[in-house]
């Protein structure tokens, strides 16, 4: 689980970082990093020949978000997407490096000239955000349209529509961003009542449930899809009611971790020693039941959402049972199980859903419309579309690994990097690294089930559609 502390609640605040690196500006640095690496996810999936714009069901169309016609609009060609996001994110960073830049050379590192210059760094962060949410032409129109139609449909989503394949990625993008998002709101607090140089101040009142809510919201999100598309399901596949517990177990380890504060007050007291000692000692771990109890949750969620990534979103049989026993041969090259058939406890929970809807033996390229080779590779499955099978052992280890980073937590001898902001700051940073190469298996095995799908459509069969792009806008652009 990523969220190991809500905002605010570092006992060790170091100014130097905060002054040099105010928090605000840390936001917009992860807000740029994400745009960079949602490019670079287009770029290279439409590279390998992944017709991303058919996987995310990216259509020109006319100004709504659904189309319920009868004649879908056409998919932008893939090699379309990526140009425009890697402008806007050119733009965006020119816009804050340019901020900050005229922030240092006005106020340098004198944290008084910060805290009465910090009116600029909220010009600095609202014109982005005003030029995102406003239908305002320029830069990224197309882009920033679709993102706002994304949105509305990811906060309000009505229950008798579907719920898009975007959509879902980009919630669970968001579910990445919850630490960033309580980042936000706490740069908010100083920006208005000031402490911009002070690092993340722990807010008081109303402020510090505000900033929990944020960390939660992403979760809600998901946790609301999923229930609509078990509701969609008549309640009867149990997909993506597991799918939501998945993201219902986010809540305790955000709930607890929130009131470690109040953990370390005590146990220092009984102690007889202030936070500050407690903290650099980094002993007090396991002292109090309530650690316990969110240690306990730690686990669950991190495993439980390990084992979604790997099993679930990713279409892979490395944590089957039946791939690690070899005296069954169910996962020799010559006897490739069918992708139709789940095996374990856990399968049985879930097998009113298949890994792919209609599975073939080779599987299927969607730009060519021919079968793609059918792979003999240990623990994954017969259909890769991506060039080295090293890949998704490569991202499965990385992803175990940076779903357990709050064990940096854990460990006294790494305080020195989880205790200090730019530790913090680092995490957030690796996890939108870990959502980066999420997203491309993610969208290489829709990719792989929508063309096994495509087989067996009906003709005339059509579906709708999140409008996303409109081709008269791009008339007028050019």
């Amino acid at each position: 689980m990523e969220i190991d502390t809500s905002p605010g609640d570092l006992p060790i605040p170091l100014p130097e970082f905060s002054a040099s690196f105010p928090l605000p500006f840390r936001v917009l640095f992860l807000i740029g990093l994400a745009i960079l690496l949602w490019a670079v996810n287009l770029h290279v999936l439409s590279l390998l020949g992944l017709d991303v714009s058919w996987a995310l069901d990216i259509r020109d169309g006319d100004d709504t978000v659904f189309d319920d016609a009868p004649h879908q609009p056409s998919h932008v060609p893939s090699q379309f997407l990526y140009g425009p996001v890697y402008k806007l994110f050119i733009g965006y960073t020119a816009w804050c490096v340019a901020g900050y830049t005229l922030f240092r050379a006005i106020c340098g590192d004198d944290t008084d000239s910060m805290e009465r210059w910090r009116g600029l760094v909220g010009v600095i962060c609202v014109i982005p955000f005003v030029a995102t949410l406003a239908p305002i032409r320029g830069l990224g129109y197309r882009e920033r349209r679709a993102l706002r139609h994304a949105l509305v449909r990811c906060f309000n989503p009505p229950a008798r529509d579907p719920i898009f394949f975007c959509d879902v990625i980009l919630a669970d993008i968001l579910t990445s961003f919850a630490k960033v998002l309580g980042d936000l709101l706490v740069s908010a607090n100083q920006i208005v009542f000031g402490g911009i140089s002070h690092g993340r101040q722990v807010p008081h009142g109303a402020t510090k449930w505000l900033v929990l809510g944020m960390v939660c919201l992403p979760y809600v999100i998901r946790f609301r899809q999923c229930m609509v598309e078990f509701y969609h399901s008549g309640w009867k596949s149990m997909r993506p009611f597991a799918n939501a517990c998945k993201y219902a177990s986010a809540f305790p380890v955000i709930f607890l971790s929130a009131v470690q504060k109040n953990v370390v007050t005590e146990v220092a007291a009984a102690k007889g020693m202030s936070v500050a000692e407690l903290s650099a000692t980094g002993r007090w771990f396991g002292e109090h039941r309530l650690f316990r109890l969110w240690l306990l949750a730690v686990v669950v969620n991190s495993l439980f959402s390990f084992y979604w990534d790997v099993q679930k979103d990713w279409g892979l049989t490395l944590l089957q049972l039946d791939t690690w026993t070899p005296s069954r041969g169910e996962y020799a090259p010559t006897h490739a199980r069918s992708l139709s058939q789940p095996q374990g406890l856990w399968a049985r929970f879930t097998s009113g859903h298949q890994l792919s809807p209609l599975p073939t033996p080779g599987g299927y390229d969607s730009r060519s419309n021919s079968p793609t080779r059918q792979t003999t590779h240990w623990g994954l499955r017969p259909t890769l579309l991506l060039p080295d099978p090293a890949v998704y052992y490569l991202f499965t280890v990385l992803d175990f690994v940076l779903r357990l980073t709050w064990s940096l937590e854990l460990s006294s001898h790494l305080h020195v990097i989880s205790d200090i902001e730019s530790g913090v700051f680092l995490l957030e940073a690796l996890e939108l690294v870990r959502r980066w190469m999420w997203v491309f298996i993610r969208v290489e095995w829709e990719t792989v089930r929508m063309g096994e799908m495509t087989r067996f459509r009906a003709p005339g069969h059509v579906e709708r559609t999140a409008v996303l792009w409109d081709d008269k806008d791009a008339q007028r652009e050019d």
